[in-house]
């Protein structure tokens, strides 16, 4: 069964990075992450009511960023040569993924809604899961 993680830079660095603000950076504008890019990048708003995990992308040209804007979502992420091999994070802050993270989002809540920041043109890889992988909240 996966376990739900909470958001740290180290736990999500195989991943990707944490966008946050530097508190000990005195500027008040601080650019976080910058990524040579000839075609432009554009921002889109996902819609997630998904609760199983059926099928995993990943992009070989393109970093992605995840911003939650309502909901409860997840992002599920796993290395480009194991993509069985998943992590899942609740997404309660927004984060870059590194190229070739296979991933997906689910939402715990009816619906959520999360911002996603990408190259304009995007090639994409897809994965489906051997079987379908759904997550239940278990009481200790």
């Amino acid at each position: 069964m996966l376990q739900i993680q909470t958001l740290s830079p180290e736990r999500f660095r195989p991943y990707g990075e944490l966008i946050c603000f530097n508190e000990q950076n005195m500027d008040q504008f601080q650019v976080v992450l910058t990524e040579e890019i000839l075609t432009g990048w554009r921002i889109a708003v996902k819609k997630v009511t998904e609760r199983e995990i059926i099928f995993l992308g990943k992009h070989p040209d393109s970093r992605e960023s995840f911003e939650p804007l309502s909901g409860i979502a997840l992002i599920c992420v796993a290395p480009q040569e194991s993509p069985e091999d998943m992590e899942v994070f609740l997404l309660d802050r927004p984060v870059c993924l590194h190229k070739n993270v296979w991933h997906t989002l689910i939402s715990l809540s009816e619906v959520a809604t999360v911002k996603i920041t990408e190259n304009n043109v995007v090639s994409s890889d897809g994965y489906k899961m051997k079987e379908k992988m759904g997550l239940a909240v278990v009481e200790f």
